[in-house]
């Protein structure tokens, strides 16, 4: 007779054999399953570049003709079957994104026929599809579909929504700026300099705009700073002193510095007064921006000033205010300043450096 012991080691052996042989057909099975998938996708990819291959080669000699002569686009059209016009669509986007002035402008009149075909597209569950569409429309469709790129900026992505604004800022008329600001709160956990590019992108007829925004107590800081490094960029000297007076009032070290970049690009002498007042703020960005704004906009009487600067904890603002001392004072003030013992020479020996290498 077998032990009792022994008969449950053989039940349980066979529990574990049964429970090996099951987890083995179940990754055979998987295995199989992905195999079958890669296979179905490469026929499918096979396919896609096979159609490609076919209507490139039945478009892309017409279009390069109508390229240079807009009647041949009749001819284009003739070729493009219902069934194809998404993917003629796809074909225009490709070229229009490398060929600009009146290229693009063909190639949008040889799109404009099937765009209503993207619209639905922008309701797509999948963010890539609903940006390729927006993509499509801010390329190939504007001014004509404005408000449904416009309408884009609100998409629960923030990669289509940038990506719509940013369409929108090439476009942009006064009257669109207007809105593309108001808008701007949308996006401010963005980079500051992804928004400021995109905002200077609008060009000078979107200045007054920019200015609201800047001026909006109740816009976000963040937003109001991008507002202030546009106008920089875009040299509005107007805005010198909007600039000036907001830095009296205004509190947020962010937007103080943007405000202090702004007046060191477009503000006066009449306007140094404004930095004054942050050379000694506890935030060394603000201090450093305060200093080279006073270096900028300031004279022998503020001179002092600068001279108390060059023995600031932050190097940055050392810095600031010896290239303020040099454009001030010039090398005469270095000269009476760079003792073998002072502890700012090197930073009046990098000025000189920089001087010289100009």
């Amino acid at each position: 007779m077998d032990r009792p012991g022994t008969a449950i080691d053989t039940v349980l052996t066979d529990q574990i054999f049964l429970i090996l042989t099951g987890l083995i057909l179940i990754l055979l099975t998987l295995a199989v399953v992905f195999a079958v998938v890669v296979f179905l996708l490469r026929l499918r990819n096979e396919r896609e570049d096979r159609l490609w291959a076919k209507l490139k080669g039945t478009w892309e000699p017409i279009l390069l003709e109508a390229l240079s002569d807009s009647r041949r686009l009749s001819d284009l059209w003739d070729q493009v079957e219902d069934k194809d016009q998404l993917h003629f669509l796809e074909f225009a986007l490709r070229y229009a994104q490398r060929l600009g002035g009146a290229e693009r402008d063909v190639l949008k009149q040889a799109a404009a026929p099937y765009l209503q075909k993207v619209l639905p597209l922008l309701g797509h569950r999948r963010v890539g599809i609903r940006a390729r569409a927006v993509q499509t429309l801010g390329t190939l469709g504007l001014p004509d579909y404005l408000p449904e790129v416009n309408a884009a900026v609100d998409d629960p992505s923030p990669f289509v929504a940038a990506l719509a604004a940013r369409l929108m800022a090439r476009q942009a008329t006064p009257e669109i700026a207007q809105g593309f600001c108001r808008k701007l709160t949308r996006f401010k956990t963005f980079r500051s300099w992804y928004l400021v590019d995109m905002v200077v992108e609008m060009g000078p007829g979107a200045v007054p705009a920019i200015r609201d925004t800047l001026s909006d107590p109740a816009c976000p800081v963040q937003i109001r700073a991008v507002a202030a490094d546009s106008l920089s960029v875009l040299g509005d000297l107007a805005s010198a002193d909007l600039a000036g007076e907001l830095a009296e009032k205004e509190d947020d070290p962010t937007l103080l510095t943007s405000l202090m970049r702004l007046l060191a690009q477009v503000g006066t002498g009449a306007h140094a007064h404004a930095a004054r007042g942050h050379l000694d703020s506890e935030e060394f960005f603000l201090r450093a921006a305060a200093t080279r704004t006073l270096s900028e906009l300031g004279n022998e009487d503020h001179l002092p000033l600068l001279v108390e600067k060059l023995g600031d904890p932050s190097a940055w603002v050392r810095m600031a205010a010896a290239r303020g001392v040099y454009r001030i004072g010039g090398k005469k003030a270095l000269g009476a300043l760079s003792r073998d013992e002072d502890p700012a020479r090197p930073l009046f020996r990098q000025v000189l450096a920089e001087e010289a290498g100009k």
